[in-house]
């Protein structure tokens, strides 16, 4: 039997306070957690939104839309009560670390919340785009303190039918799939404020303030998937295949918890980094970050033709092999490795473990909570040494080969029968460890197709009132090594960077995403 303790990311009452629940964070929760306090606001996260309002709903005074954007808001937290929760830390008994806590407070009455949505939903004017916004908004450390808000909403108005919304909150009680499940949520109720005159009057309705914690989210180790037996129809033949349980114990999680914990004490010894970064190496102790964005969008007819150039690839891949494939091609060119070496470029393999977790957390806008899992991806430099330092002249099949070696090691990824269960009690022993430098080692996000969480038009089951005509995710960087990302919005594929200005060159991060856009394009 397992002895870690499951227990203590269950929600409960605080005995001191008893508006106020509470629960320890766990896994990328706590790595977060971490993050933004010890690192500047490492990996904070923001989304961006451009939404369309359809005729012949308007909304022609800012104030009109922040009244509809709070009262969605309330609708939201009604919903996700984790909208409105605060980070506390406490004294963790023969332990130099604190507990870190997720708490949520109970709201006293409607007027108790409407004042809580007045300090988060916040009108921005005068600012040409969100990025924009975003850049001038970033506070590095987001909560700076315990018991305050960690989830902002800003509001960005454009035209009496448009606006942009940028969602900036802690990565603790939301990762990347989350906000985008979050901002769908929120747009439905959005939606059916500015369209049906009745639609607050059956929302307050159906709020009970003081008894919301009946929908906090539970932690993903508290919902993860049972065995599903096969399925088949009346005459015997196979409808659905057995789906196996994401075990919180036994053979199956104590080797999938030492193949992960090994795979990562060896891959970072070496870990194959950028060169190109400012030195000395950027010392957080000595000066805050600035977080910058840059971005590179494919056309409709490149973004076929690279999907096209995976399907007909020798090894079949997708446009996320083919993407971290030039990434780590990329790393190589930056920072050629000696003949025969063992490094690997090395990265947190963050997936989306909705997946593994129980049925009725399972749909797309199900579960907007913390649900990642993480192994590292490993990606040989020595993929180049056959061809004795003639990449450019075998640049495609350099490409392919890096892309069929991301393919292998996502396969080897997914087939660990614990990867979701395993995140707490794997943090707590990476933590164990002493803290790394910084990393000049690049992170990735294969965000996939932006529409699956992220809906593009609401109310989803009637006629369209309002509709996301472009998005982004951006997180905050304090490490020289950016963190990129790839989706794709409306048959376009979409690249992107974050980092810390401070610690890298901008017109280096942007000739990167040059060159990574060129690489992608190459091979069709």
């Amino acid at each position: 039997m397992n002895s870690f303790d499951f227990s203590r990311y269950k929600w409960r009452r605080d005995d001191k306070v008893p508006d106020r629940f509470k629960r320890e964070v766990g896994g990328g929760e706590l790595f977060d957690d971490i993050f933004n306090f010890h690192k500047q606001g490492e990996q904070n996260l923001f989304l961006g939104t451009y939404i369309q309002i359809y005729q012949p709903y308007q909304i022609l005074d800012t104030s009109d839309l922040i009244d509809l954007l709070r009262k969605a808001w309330i609708s939201l937290r009604w919903d996700v009560p984790t909208v409105a929760s605060q980070i506390l830390h406490e004294p963790r008994e023969g332990s130099p670390m604190p507990a870190s806590l997720l708490v949520y407070t109970l709201a006293s009455d409607r007027t108790d919340v409407e004042a809580w949505t007045r300090e988060t939903v916040i009108p921005k004017e005068g600012f040409k785009d969100l990025d924009t916004l975003r850049y001038d908004i970033v506070k590095g450390v987001i909560p700076d303190r315990d018991l305050v808000p960690q989830t902002f909403l800003y509001c960005l108005p454009i035209s009496p039918t448009s606006f942009g919304l940028l969602l900036y909150t802690s990565h603790v009680p939301f990762d990347g799939t989350g906000v985008k499940v979050l901002m769908s949520r929120f747009l439905e109720h959005l939606s059916r404020y500015i369209s049906d005159s009745q639609y607050e009057a059956s929302e307050v309705a159906r709020h009970k303030w003081g008894e919301e914690n009946v929908n906090l989210l539970p932690v993903s180790s508290e919902i993860l998937r049972e065995r599903e037996p096969a399925e088949f129809d009346a005459d015997g033949n196979l409808i659905k295949p057995e789906i196996p349980e994401e075990p919180r114990e036994g053979q199956k999680y104590t080797e999938t918890l030492n193949q992960v914990l090994a795979d990562f004490a060896r891959g970072i010894q070496i870990g194959h980094q950028f060169k190109s970064v400012k030195y000395p190496l950027y010392d957080q102790n000595k000066d805050t970050p600035l977080t910058r964005r840059v971005a590179h969008t494919f056309t409709i007819e490149q973004s076929k033709k690279i999907i096209e150039a995976c399907q007909r690839a020798p090894d079949r891949l997708t446009v996320s092999h083919l993407a971290l494939g030039c990434l780590s091609l990329l790393v190589v060119m930056d920072n050629p490795p000696e003949p025969g070496s063992p490094n690997v470029v090395f990265y947190h393999g963050l997936v989306d473990g909705r997946n593994r977790l129980a049925k009725p957390y399972r749909g797309t806008l199900d579960y907007p909570g913390y649900c990642l899992g993480n192994s590292s991806i490993q990606i040989p430099v020595n993929v180049v040494d056959k061809y004795a330092g003639n990449v450019s002249d075998n640049l495609k099949s350099v490409i392919f080969d890096f892309a069929k070696a991301v393919k292998k090691e996502y396969v080897r990824q997914s087939a660990f029968p614990a990867l979701l269960a395993i995140v707490n009690e794997q943090v707590d022993l990476m933590l164990s460890a002493p803290p790394p430098p910084p990393s000049c080692a690049p992170w990735f996000g294969g965000d996939g197709r932006g529409a699956v969480y992220l809906k593009p038009k609401y109310p989803q089951e009637s006629d369209t009132v309002l509709e996301i005509t472009d998005f982004f995710v951006a997180l905050g960087k304090t490490d020289p090594g950016p963190f990129f990302r790839i989706t794709e919005w409306n048959g376009r594929i979409m690249l992107s960077a974050d980092y810390n200005q401070k610690a890298i060159e901008p017109d280096v991060v942007e000739g990167w995403m040059k060159k990574w856009a060129e690489l992608i394009l190459f091979v069709t």
